[in-house]
């Protein structure tokens, strides 16, 4: 099914004054030379785009955002004394994670839940959302990125926060946690090393490859130098207050040992 979203096309920009800004920056001034991001955090949708016509109730599943990686990121930037930037708005309008025109950028169909709104979704409308929410957030990254390194003298750290689910489809993903990463290794080869030695199973590149679905590490990160790396927490173990302040906890540990390489704050390109 299809939704009539016409009317929409003369609108200037999609989000009314009821509506949340578009992304969250946590701890601005925070002394840590290192940037947290959060591409999934939140499932707002504008309300001019009436829930997509989307049953509400899929609006709490992983299609809708990362189900606890918001929560992990906030206790991470407060431990780490670090700067965060939460995307506030849902993956189901627009994936900041994907390169525009990629088909999971505008999903007309996520884990079998047709999103209506977004079949067969007109130029005209799909630009109001690159335009409100795509590049308002990755702008702020490069901004936030930009002024750690001219305060410093040197790159900052880029370290994205994401979830995945238990099982996808007929898929069992055993592990606790993965790394992602695209061609720089130097951040995530120590953390899988740091997050095994504590007994955990992490994959590496696994549920997901670096390679195929970390659009904001690889443009933010990779391409200028900077060593980044991307942390996937199986969503079981960050659905209560205690699974977060745990995970925050590991991951504060590993990327405090992180920042204290001789090559972590370096330019280098691979």
């Amino acid at each position: 099914m299809e939704m009539d979203t016409k009317n929409l096309d003369d609108v200037t920009s999609l989000l009314g004054p009821d509506d949340l800004p578009v992304f969250e920056h946590l701890n601005e001034d925070g002394a840590a030379h290192l940037v947290l991001i959060c591409d999934h955090a939140g499932r707002a949708v504008p309300a001019m785009l009436d829930g997509l016509g989307v049953d509400v109730e899929h609006m709490d599943r992983h299609i809708a955002y990362d189900i606890g990686a918001a929560a992990v990121t906030r206790r991470l930037s407060e431990l780490l004394d670090a700067p965060a930037l939460l995307h506030n708005y849902s993956r189901l309008v627009i994936d900041c994670n994907r390169p525009l025109g990629h088909p999971e950028s505008i999903a007309e169909i996520s884990d079998g839940t047709t999103i209506p709104a977004n079949v067969n979704i007109r130029e005209q409308q799909a630009l109001k959302r690159v335009d409100t929410l795509f590049w308002p957030y990755h702008q702020a990254v490069s901004n936030v990125i930009g002024h750690r390194w001219r305060v410093e003298g040197c790159p900052p750290v880029l370290f994205s926060v994401h979830s995945f689910t238990s099982t996808f489809g007929d898929e069992h993903r055993p592990w606790d946690a993965g790394v992602l990463y695209n061609r720089d290794p130097r951040l995530a080869h120590v953390m899988m090393e740091t997050l095994r030695d504590q007994g955990l199973h992490i994959g590496d590149n696994q549920p997901y490859s670096g390679l195929e679905a970390a659009y904001s590490i690889d443009v933010h990160g990779t391409s200028p130098g900077l060593a980044n790396g991307v942390i996937e927490i199986r969503q079981d173990q960050i659905t209560d207050e205690a699974g977060q302040e745990r995970w925050a906890n590991i991951l504060a540990d590993g990327l405090r040992s992180i920042m204290r390489r001789d090559d972590i704050h370096r330019v280098q390109r691979f």
